[in-house]
Formats: structure tokens, sequence, C-alpha cells
């Protein structure tokens, strides 16, 4: 385990309960979720192309969290 997880476990045996409980289902749905998420062979190979393309453009992180905000939008 890292020092990262022992200590964010550290501080949630300190909260109520119920609010213990809220982590850890929390925790629970993330980690599910991480073993799901797999890419096709056709996705890897995809991103394997992108990476290798000395030309690709690249984007800052408040620009991709706002393309993927108004995808979020778009979507609903």
């Amino acid at each position: 385990m890292t020092k990262l997880l022992q200590e964010a476990l550290r501080q949630v045996e300190q909260l109520p309960p119920s609010e213990q409980n809220a982590v850890a289902g929390a925790l629970l749905d993330y980690v599910k979720h991480m073993r799901e998420m797999r890419l096709t062979d056709e996705q890897v190979e995809e991103v394997r192309r992108r990476r290798a393309d000395p030309d690709r453009k690249l984007v800052a992180h408040e620009q991709a969290r706002d393309r993927i905000a108004r995808l979020i939008r778009d979507d609903t």
C-alpha cells in the first residue's frame, strides 16, 4: 500500500461510521469501474498511432477540461 493511500485511510478512520461507509462505497465503485474499463484492440492501435505522430496537437489541461465539460453538457 502506498503512503498516500495509508494517509487517506488514516483520515477516513477519523470520520463518523456513516461517512466511512460512503467513502468505502465510492472507493469500491472506483475500483470496479477501473477494472471494467478496457480499450478494444482498435482503440489501442489508434492511441499508439496518435502518440507516434510527431506533429500531434496537445492542449492545456484547462482546455481539455473545458472540452469535456462541453461534451457532457451537449450529451445531456
